[in-house]
Formats: structure tokens, C-alpha cells, sequence
């Protein structure tokens, strides 16, 4: 039993490994604003999965913009909060949820025109 302990910690620590690693290379340095807590600098993974939408006999292309970053930088994000990066400000549209193990947070965003 005691093994099997240790192998699921090392496993959860490879993938924690492997997570920081993804940030490091493809994430960017952003500012992450909560209401009345302040500001924390980030890094996050700027996504856009494009969606195609029928419309009659025409098709609409839309793109979702998701920001991710990992959980040991916010603990606990919430729809509402702004994250600002290379200055555009994105404000988060719904609750943030997990990645598959836990490390990272995935949001859908929408940009702010100031």
C-alpha cells in the first residue's frame, strides 16, 4: 500500500513538473485583478478554439478567447475578476473550472474595450 502512495505522488508531482514547464515556455507575464483584493503578477496560456456556427446557408466563425494559469498562482478565481495582459484587459465570463488534474485553471474571457 505504502508504494502505491508513493507512486501517485510521484506521479502528481511529474505532472505539476510538466505544468510549470508548459508556463514557463508558452505562457506570458499578466496581471491578475480580483475586486478588492488587489493585484498578482501571473503567467497565462492564451487560447482561442474557433467555433463554426450555421446560420442559414451561410456559416459564422467565432472565437472563444480562454485564458488559463495554474492554481498555485490563484487559488480561487471568480467570474468578474480581470486578468490583463500586454495591455488589453479581459474580464472572466463564467466560472473558472479545473483542468483534468487539478493544476490549472480554465477560463472563458472576454476582452474589454476602454
Amino acid at each position: 500500500m505504502r508504494i502505491s502512495v508513493l507512486l501517485v505522488m510521484n506521479v502528481n508531482d511529474r505532472f505539476k513538473k510538466a505544468i510549470d514547464s508548459q508556463f514557463s515556455h508558452l505562457g506570458r507575464m499578466a496581471t491578475y485583478l480580483k475586486p478588492l483584493s488587489g493585484a498578482q503578477e501571473i503567467r497565462v496560456i492564451a487560447r482561442r478554439p474557433e467555433q463554426l456556427f450555421e446560420l442559414g446557408d451561410g456559416h459564422l466563425h467565432a472565437e472563444d478567447p480562454q485564458l488559463e494559469f495554474r492554481v498555485s498562482e490563484v487559488a480561487t478565481p471568480s467570474r468578474g475578476d480581470e486578468i490583463h495582459i500586454d495591455g488589453r484587459i479581459y474580464r472572466i465570463e463564467s466560472e473558472p473550472r479545473l483542468d483534468l488534474h487539478q493544476l490549472v485553471w480554465i477560463t472563458e474571457s472576454l476582452p474589454l474595450i476602454e
